[in-house]
């Protein structure tokens, strides 16, 4: 895919994890993020694996320039970059 969009799709075997979202459905990051977001402040604070709210494993990703990234698991914020 040649899109900047990055994409992320739920991986079937963690699908009671999170309700709401279909597994094998791609949307975008952005929206997954701000349902699990949802779901953290509907359960009163529960985070995910390592404080992260998003658990890299639990989900297949596509596009967004994922070559600029230096490992896997690099989030923005790992590098010191400010977002905005």
């Amino acid at each position: 895919m040649g899109s900047s969009l990055r994409e992320a799709r739920l991986r079937q075997e963690y699908d009671k994890l999170y309700p709401g979202l279909t597994p094998g459905l791609w949307l975008p990051a952005a929206e997954v993020a701000e349902h699990i977001v949802d779901m953290v402040r509907h359960e009163r604070g529960r985070f995910g694996l390592h404080g992260r709210l998003v658990a890299d494993d639990h989900f297949d990703f596509r596009g967004g320039g994922t070559a600029e990234r230096r490992t896997p698991n690099e989030r923005r914020e790992d590098r010191g970059e400010q977002s905005g």
